[in-house]
């Protein structure tokens, strides 16, 4: 077993697993924690695009991919890696609102379709589900209500960052060779924008698609309470675990994957959130998951407070920040359900909260740091308009500030219940 590599490294050693779509065979996420384990890991984390991260140092790499290609599992190191992971909202299919045509097969035609991970950002959601953002990647796929035609929305980040909207609907079977076409256009031209990238597309390749006159309808965004063990009905019932410091212990993870193994499970669902779903867990097993829960003191009882936030991976001051939070609101019984905070510590401009929360100044130094925030139109990130609520202020006065915007969600953004 090799030495660790500690936290206090840089993020350049954090290996990242690409998990397509973020649902992951327990097979396969079997041996992802064998392979972190080998390393002297004792937990992995989850990362915002719904793939699995470890530490490792460089030389590890080469043995570590080749370990996990015979599952054909894809394996990159880099905190900034030219490759990316795809997202998609099949965690959100028996949980919260959902497209009436969109099933887990839908999803995977689609999905399956792609050989390769992409080198740009792709997303593809539903639009009835708040628990993935839509409109956080470079091509953005959104389900119409028309079965198996998708919306895309492109956000090229060297040309504005700004969405603009392909003019026809595009089918399932054409977004994986639509996409590659349009990767290599943008990898060539990174200023392209849609005139560009329409033009000549007949000549190298032929697409089903339909023209709409039918604008995407984004409904009221709801976050949902995605933690605990709740009915799928039909004698079936899912589970959402969370860890607050997105650590999540690889004795736990093992044994969970025998579970699924043993109860024919097929996946385990990673959210945007630094969490995961467990679905189809027949109720006559459910005894055996809260012997396994209790038996390792997890505990499922986190406040919606706790679970809609995002912050970096191995961020420690940022999650310092998060907990001071956290706990200032909880001692003031205010109620954020619905809500999601952000806090940003480096540049990244595609943010998918309600409220965002600004780091300035130098790291670590309480002298110069202060904070900026910011929330979305009408709270909705998938409006990508963000506001700004306050400037430069200090850690001590953030409660207060989010205090206020939560009083203005209530009173007039969130839906009556």
């Amino acid at each position: 077993m090799e030495t660790p590599v500690t936290l206090r490294d840089d993020k350049h050693h954090l290996v990242r697993v690409f998990i397509k779509g973020g649902m992951v065979t327990p097979e396969d996420l079997m041996a992802i924690l064998e392979a972190s384990g080998t390393l002297g890991n004792e937990f992995i984390f989850f990362g915002s695009r719904q793939d699995i991260l470890f530490p490792a140092r460089s030389g590890s790499l080469t043995n570590l991919a080749e370990q996990l290609a015979t599952r054909q599992i894809d394996v990159r190191q880099g905190h900034r890696d030219l490759f990316q992971n795809l997202v998609s909202s099949t965690v959100a299919i028996g949980i919260t609102n959902t497209t009436e045509w969109l099933d887990l097969g839908s999803y995977r035609s689609v999905l399956d379709a792609f050989a390769h991970p992409p080198q740009l950002k792709i997303n593809i959601t539903d639009p009835r589900q708040a628990m993935v953002p839509l409109f956080t990647g470079d091509l953005n796929f959104v389900a119409s209500t028309k079965p198996q035609y998708w919306y895309l929305y492109l956000r090229n980040a060297h040309a504005g960052d700004r969405l603009e909207k392909w003019p026809t609907l595009v089918h399932s079977t054409d977004i994986a060779k639509l996409s590659v076409f349009l990767e290599q256009r943008l990898l060539k031209d990174r200023m392209a924008m849609l005139p560009d990238l329409i033009a000549g597309l007949a000549e190298h390749i032929k697409l089903n698609t339909i023209v709409t006159r039918e604008d995407l309808r984004l409904p009221t965004p709801y976050f949902p309470y995605y933690e605990g063990m709740e009915s799928l009905g039909n004698g079936k019932s899912w589970l959402g675990l969370y860890w607050r410091n997105n650590r999540f212990h690889i004795p736990f993870l093992v044994r969970a994957c025998q579970l699924c193994i043993d109860g024919r499970i097929p996946y385990f669902y990673i959210t945007p959130w630094k969490s995961f779903v467990i679905k189809d867990i027949r109720d006559d097993d459910r005894l055996e998951w809260e012997k396994l829960m209790g038996g390792m003191g997890i505990n499922m009882r986190h406040s919606s407070l706790e679970l809609n936030w995002h912050i970096p991976v191995l961020d420690e001051e940022a999650l310092q920040l998060k907990q001071f939070l956290v706990g200032e609101l909880d001692q003031q019984d205010i109620c954020t359900h619905g809500l999601t905070f952000s806090i940003i510590t480096e540049d990244s401009p595609r943010w998918f909260t309600s409220i965002v929360i600004k780091r300035k100044g130098a790291r670590g130094n309480r002298s110069t740091e202060s904070f900026d925030l910011y929330y979305a139109e009408r709270f909705d990130p998938n409006t990508l308009r963000y506001f700004e609520y306050a400037k430069g202020v200090a850690m001590d006065v953030i409660p207060a500030l989010l205090v206020e915007l939560s009083k203005s969600y209530y009173s007039r953004v969130a839906p009556k219940t």
